[in-house]
């Protein structure tokens, strides 16, 4: 048997060797992608809730949005929900227990009551709730960003009518306050809520949420929405060309690990919410080393 060792130059020439390959396979020329979509042909890489789930930021927190956007992205998705005196507030869960120190439904408490909740993070002990108002002050130029309002419409014994309504006013009130455009997307998966929106704002770029292509495809024409918002797993690059083909727009989400980026890439969707957004960017040479740079290593 023949043991072999390394020389420590020899071991350091092999680290910085199989250092750079791994560097090397983080990114793809995007001339090697053959894009054709709605979006002049590009893909808009989107956050989701800002880093991702893979991040050290919680999801929909005002670092964890900052710190996508610095770092490169076209822009952000976040979740959005109203409080019971008329608040947009950035949170997922609609009970606050599942992201906060606090407890009670976000829709039957007003904001001064939620405003100190602290979010559930293990490396941060003072994360706030963020309003959508504060986060469009704390970032520059936020009419050059997109922005995707996944809305969190509760449901229950009330007038699901009128709380549309409310939630709707809520938004478009937020969108012309701030001069908020075309660059504002805004998906749900119930239709009476994005015609909510349509019956005050016309031309809202509105996406169904769905797992289900043909029930899609046909809401989203009936009722002349902009476009579907759909799972990776849910949707064939056969069925984005198709989407495309009747002018519909087609978001792809549940994006997690680099494989899948690389596949939602190949299904030419006109914009892609990632959970890991270092890597969609550095795909198309968009990175950049920015806010929270050194926490990249950890996402």
């Amino acid at each position: 048997m023949c043991l072999c060792v390394l020389k420590p130059n020899s071991l350091l020439r092999l680290i910085f060797i199989t250092f750079l390959i791994l560097t090397v396979s983080c990114s793809k020329d995007p001339a090697t992608f053959h894009l054709e979509n709605l979006n002049n042909n590009q893909i808009g890489c989107f956050g989701h809730a800002g880093m991702g789930t893979e991040s050290i930021y919680p999801l929909n927190s005002l670092k964890s949005l900052e710190s996508c956007l610095a770092r490169g992205a076209d822009g952000t998705e976040m979740d959005v929900q109203i409080t019971k005196d008329s608040v947009l507030v950035i949170l997922h869960g609609w009970n606050l227990n599942e992201n906060t120190s606090c407890s009670g439904l976000v829709k039957d408490m007003n904001w001064s009551e939620m405003s100190g909740c602290n979010r559930k993070a293990n490396f941060f002990n003072d994360i706030k709730i963020i309003t959508f108002d504060e986060f469009i002050s704390q970032i520059p130029n936020p009419q050059e960003i997109f922005i995707t309002l996944d809305c969190k419409a509760t449901y229950g014994n009330f007038d699901q009518g009128a709380y549309f309504k409310l939630f709707a006013r809520t938004i478009v009130k937020a969108l012309n306050k701030h001069q908020l455009g075309p660059r504002i997307f805004i998906e749900n998966l119930d239709p009476g809520f994005l015609l909510a929106i349509k019956d005050i704002k016309p031309d809202a770029n509105l996406f169904l949420l769905t797992d289900d292509f043909n029930y899609g495809m046909e809401t989203v024409k009936k009722w002349n929405f902009w476009g579907l918002s759909m799972s990776n797993p849910s949707v064939t690059k056969a069925q984005v060309k198709q989407a495309h083909n009747e002018n519909i727009h087609v978001t792809i989400w549940g994006v997690w690990k680099e494989k899948e980026n690389y596949e939602a890439v190949e299904k030419c969707p006109d914009f892609i919410q990632t959970d890991d957004i270092n890597y969609l960017l550095k795909i198309f040479g968009k990175y950049k080393k920015g806010k929270g740079y050194w926490y990249s290593l950890t996402k």
